[in-house]
C-alpha cells in the first residue's frame, strides 16, 4: 500500500503550531491568539506527556477536539483532490472527508509528542485583514533546545461565517496541501482513494 508521507522535523513543528490554534480567530488578532494559546498548550502537553504516550486514543481525541474545528476540512479536501472532487457525488465527498479528516487527526497526534519547546515570532498582518475572506499569517519558529535551524511558516486562512479557519500551511516553502495533492493525484477516482485512506487509517488504529 502506498504510504502517505509527513516529512521531517519541520513538518512536526508546523503541525504542532496548528494544534495551538484552539480558539476562534474571529475573536481577536490571530497572531495574539496563537501566541497566547501556544504557551498554554506547551505546558498542558508537557504535564500530560506520559499519559498521552500510553493512550493513543486519548491523544486522538485531544487533537480532534482542539484542532479539527479550526480546519476547513471541506475546502482542504477539494483543493487536495482537485478534478476528482468535482466529479464526485455528495456521498463520495462525505466518505472522503471522513477518512481524510481522520488521517489529519492521526498525523497531528503522532507529531504532537515529538515536538520540543520553541519560540514563535510573527510578521505584521497586511492592513485590512479583518474584512478579507482570505489571509496569510507568517512567522518564524525557533527551537529552544538548539541544534535546529529556524523554520519559516505561512498559514493560509479562510473566513467562514465570521470565523477564521486554516486550509493550508507552508513550512520552509513546502505546502502541506501540495504534499498530499502530489500523492492523491495518482488515483483515478475518489472511491479508490477513499478506500486506500480507510485501509491506512485502520493500519494506524
Amino acid at each position: 500500500m502506498r504510504k502517505f508521507r509527513g516529512d521531517g522535523y519541520r513538518w512536526l513543528l508546523g503541525l504542532f503550531w496548528v494544534l495551538s490554534v484552539h480558539l476562534s480567530f474571529a475573536a481577536q488578532n490571530p497572531q495574539d491568539m496563537i501566541q497566547g494559546t501556544l504557551l498554554t498548550l506547551q505546558q498542558d502537553i508537557s504535564t500530560q506527556r506520559a499519559s498521552l504516550q500510553n493512550s493513543p486514543q486519548k491523544l486522538f481525541a485531544l487533537v480532534k477536539q482542539v484542532v479539527m474545528p479550526h480546519l476547513d476540512v471541506n475546502y482542504m479536501a477539494a483543493l487536495t483532490v482537485g478534478p476528482l472532487w468535482r466529479k464526485a457525488s455528495k456521498d463520495q465527498r462525505t466518505a472522503f472527508i471522513d477518512e481524510f479528516g481522520l488521517l489529519l487527526t492521526r498525523a497531528y497526534a503522532n507529531a504532537l509528542l515529538k515536538v520540543t519547546d520553541y519560540t514563535l515570532t510573527f510578521k505584521p498582518l497586511a492592513p485590512g485583514w479583518e474584512s478579507k475572506q482570505f489571509i496569510a499569517v507568517s512567522g518564524t519558529i525557533q527551537p529552544k533546545s538548539g541544534g535546529q535551524q529556524p523554520s519559516q511558516v505561512v498559514y493560509y486562512l479562510v473566513q467562514v461565517r465570521g470565523e477564521w479557519k486554516i486550509y493550508d500551511f507552508v513550512v520552509d516553502g513546502v505546502s502541506f496541501l501540495q504534499n498530499y495533492r502530489a500523492q492523491f493525484q495518482t488515483y483515478s477516482d475518489l472511491n479508490t482513494l477513499t478506500g486506500k485512506l480507510k485501509d491506512l487509517n485502520k493500519d494506524q488504529g
